[in-house]
């Protein structure tokens, strides 16, 4: 098969991860692959790729925003005619829309990945009406959550087929284990993460436990009013804001206790990640997929969304008894391993890209029962 995978960019995130592993994985398979990366500059990748996977870079051209859409819709519709894939898969929401523009006409068959939360997320009315046109004119729709095929109108659960994204981390057993209580958040740093909550509620930790250190892993829009707040509470000793991480295992060996402070989220890879690398893992029950990873407490900790006096006392708990981390941290190893297995995830992914059986293929007893 010819296969095409659509996302915005190249850099370090939850889609690019995916991609990346599909893409080996169909190569593998003896697939033809192409990564198109619609808003890329540069086809510099975070997550590397063999040199059979042909990835290409479509974002350069016109500095005017107003006209920047439609040249990369035109942009991609010329690469998809003269690739003529048998799929084309895309990811995130406002792709999306933009691969439905682009396959018009073409007799495509597009499957369509949403990775966020699109009831919550930021966007403007027309990207937001646009959402679920596109989303009926695509072959496939892939959730990763229950809660999200849930808030699909009727006619477009039918076409919705829910898969997590898997565990790629290394296991517990190979992260080094640390006397101390460092507490580390990952994520792209604006309002959606609630690194804010995150801060006011270590602030409160750290007037108790002069030893607890946290670290912030990523980048964003919301790095000068993060780094403003933490000098506000006299806390730049003790919160680090690094930036992203030079590979995406690094930052796993820099805690013992995880907190993932979304205030909503499509399905937070992090969480899974730092349970499946044997962080004692706390989380605020935002929509979607918190509740889903963290089942019951003896996996991780799950909390009212948004409570920074309840985050606090988690914290507090954690810092304070290292038996309890570390019997929290191997259970919820031992239960994403066996619920987020790679090979169980890619053989989803598969049945989704399998090109569909025609009548004419079937047996006549599977044409009577179709």
């Amino acid at each position: 098969m010819r296969i095409v995978f659509v996302l915005s960019g190249l850099e370090a995130g939850g889609a690019e991860k995916v991609v990346n592993l599909l893409a080996h994985h169909r190569a593998a398979r003896g697939d033809e692959v192409h990564v198109l990366a619609v808003n890329a500059e540069s086809p510099a990748t975070y997550f590397a790729y063999d040199k059979t996977i042909r990835v290409e870079a479509l974002g350069s051209g016109t500095p005017f925003r107003v006209l920047r859409t439609a040249e990369r819709v035109i942009r991609l519709r010329t690469r998809l005619r003269a690739l003529s894939p048998d799929v084309v898969i895309s990811f995130l929401t406002k792709i999306n829309i933009m691969v439905v523009l682009a396959t018009r006409g073409l007799g495509l068959r597009v499957v369509l990945s949403e990775r966020n939360n699109f009831n919550t997320q930021t966007m403007s009315p027309l990207w937001r009406l646009s959402r679920p046109l596109a989303a009926r004119v695509a072959d496939r729709l892939v959730m990763q959550t229950a809660e999200a095929v849930q808030s699909l109108p009727p006619d477009l659960k039918k076409k919705a087929v829910i898969i997590p994204n898997p565990v790629t981390l290394p296991l517990a057993s190979t992260r080094t284990q640390s006397k101390g209580a460092r507490v580390l958040a990952v994520g792209r740093l604006d309002k959606q993460k609630g690194f804010d909550l995150l801060v006011d509620a270590f602030a409160d930790v750290a007037r108790r436990n002069p030893k607890i250190t946290l670290t912030i892993f990523g980048e964003g829009p919301e790095r000068r009013p993060l780094e403003e707040k933490v000098r506000h509470l006299g806390l730049m000793d003790r919160i680090r804001l690094p930036g992203t991480t030079k590979s995406p295992v690094e930052w796993v060996e820099a805690g013992d206790i995880f907190v993932l402070s979304s205030r909503f989220e499509g399905f937070p890879n992090v969480l899974l990640e730092a349970m499946s690398a044997g962080l004692a893992s706390i989380a605020f029950d935002c929509p979607w997929g918190p509740s889903e990873i963290i089942d019951t407490p003896t996996v991780g900790v799950l909390l009212p969304p948004e409570s920074v006096e309840q985050l606090a006392a988690a914290i507090d708990r954690l810092a304070g008894d290292a038996t309890l981390r570390q019997r929290i941290g191997a259970a919820g190893a031992r239960a994403v391993a066996s619920r987020y297995a790679t090979s169980s995830v890619l053989q989803q992914w598969d049945n989704v890209i399998a090109p569909p059986r025609t009548v004419s293929a079937l047996s006549p007893t599977a044409r009577l029962t179709t």
